[in-house]
């Protein structure tokens, strides 16, 4: 199952101010391997535990001390914990437009040079600290300007970072996140097409607004987004039906289809059938 954040769930500890979410404070257990889409670009604070981040070429550790920086997408992560403790992090979000903001604000804007992945990890200065230490007490005590605070917080905090040691790198992955040249509309669509997004998520994933995005992908394919990606998993579907055993509800997950409902109706306006009468078929065959 894929998990999206930030979003609204029960037991979740949250600092939110109307449809923005700043921050979430997450504790857990035992050890846990998801994944994840993040909607909003992240910084992590590891408190206790440690975090695994799994790519096809290798496994990255975050151990507590340690801020870890990740750009809006896809990953798949684990929290581990040692015996009788919590895995414990602080999670800050935070948008492109904030982002661009701050860095326009304070004359960030020339480029410099640094590394290009879709995650940064640092050590935590004294300073960072103490930042971290202050911004949980919000958790307990909510002010009623809480919006205007923690927007300020977050540029403090971008601030602290760029006076570590590790100014220009951070720097560089702050002005990639908001400078950089939209993906190639056709490398997205390949590979998020049966993962769960809305347009407008696949459309941040590739750097567009939404209206840019169905603009360009309107050019290159000839068809609406909303059509071409269900023809294509419609058919996936299909197949899937005729050729495996798997159960109606799990097809339309894999196919990137959150409701079993919209999946079975826009079948049958496709198809004229139900998902459930091809299985009859196939039964009988």
């Amino acid at each position: 199952m894929l998990l999206k954040f930030p979003i609204d769930q029960d037991g979740q500890h949250i600092l939110k101010s109307g449809n923005t979410h700043f921050a979430m404070l997450k504790q857990r257990n035992k050890a846990d391997k998801r994944t994840l889409f993040l909607k909003e670009n992240v910084m992590i604070f590891v408190l206790s535990g440690y975090k695994l981040l799994h790519f096809d070429g290798g496994t990255v550790k975050v151990e507590a001390g340690s801020l870890l920086l990740m750009k809006r997408g896809f990953y798949i992560m684990s929290d581990f914990v040692e015996d009788g403790l919590q895995f414990k992090s602080l999670l800050l979000y935070f948008s492109d437009e904030q982002l661009r903001r701050f860095l326009h604000k304070f004359n960030y804007t020339t480029p410099v040079q640094g590394a290009t992945a879709d995650y940064l990890t640092l050590p935590i200065t004294p300073l960072l600290e103490a930042f971290r230490e202050q911004y949980l007490s919000y958790f307990s005590q909510e002010p009623v300007n809480l919006g205007a605070l923690l927007s300020v917080k977050l540029y403090e905090v971008f601030l602290l970072l760029l006076a570590s040691p590790q100014r220009n790198t951070v720097l560089a992955f702050l002005q990639q996140i908001v400078y950089a040249q939209p993906q190639d509309i056709a490398f997205i669509v390949k590979q998020h097409l049966f993962q769960p997004l809305t347009l407008a998520e696949m459309a941040k994933l590739s750097g567009r607004s939404l209206a840019s995005f169905k603009r360009d992908f309107q050019q290159q394919y000839q068809s609406s987004p909303r059509r071409w990606i269900n023809e294509q998993r419609l058919s996936y579907a299909r197949t899937l039906l005729e050729t495996t055993s798997q159960q109606v509800a799990e097809i339309a997950m894999n196919c990137g289809f959150e409701s079993s409902s919209h999946f079975i109706r826009i079948f049958k306006q496709t198809y004229g059938i139900t998902p459930s009468h091809i299985r009859a078929k196939k039964a009988i065959i």
